[in-house]
């Protein structure tokens, strides 16, 4: 005999809502561990390389995550700084970024603004990199440093870096 199932199928006004309950926990999880921006996460969702959610379900998430998107910026740019010896300009720029990590400008500004770095000391450790492991002279590092398709330190920061090299 053949055993019948007291349990309903799912409706597909059920499989939406779970849809959606699925991507704003996916969403959480990114948005508080990951400390990504509003539109890098509505991105991750809806990539089929992603998480391959609908965008009406990553819109969703996106509008009723619990983030703080300053707290995201901040996050993500002291990690660039203390981790990759980043310029400021260079943190921002990768903050705002359509290929980096999509902040909006006034929380990529937050960041930069609240971020506790000595940028003389990140220039002076490009320098080092870039002598050491590129065995490159002083003059094409100092360019290298301060350029606006480099690494776009001040020139007083590159300067402190060539000086104490």
């Amino acid at each position: 005999m053949e055993r019948i199932s007291t349990t309903q199928a799912e409706s597909p006004q059920d499989s939406a809502n779970s849809e959606y309950r699925a991507a704003l926990g996916k969403a959480n999880s990114y948005a508080n561990n990951q400390h990504m921006s509003k539109s890098g996460l509505y991105d991750q969702l809806t990539s089929p390389y992603g998480e391959g959610f609908t965008p009406d379900a990553a819109q969703y998430a996106v509008e009723n995550v619990s983030a703080d998107w300053n707290a995201n910026a901040l996050a993500k740019g002291q990690s660039y700084a203390s981790q990759q010896d980043m310029s400021l300009q260079g943190v921002y720029d990768q903050l705002t970024s359509e290929y980096g990590e999509e902040f909006t400008a006034e929380q990529a500004q937050y960041a930069v603004n609240n971020l506790q770095i000595d940028w003389s000391a990140n220039a002076l450790a490009k320098a080092r990199s870039y002598r050491d492991n590129q065995n490159m002279s002083e003059q094409a590092i100092y360019q290298q440093l301060v350029s606006p398709y480099g690494e776009q330190f001040t020139p007083g920061e590159a300067s402190y870096a060539m000086n104490n090299l």
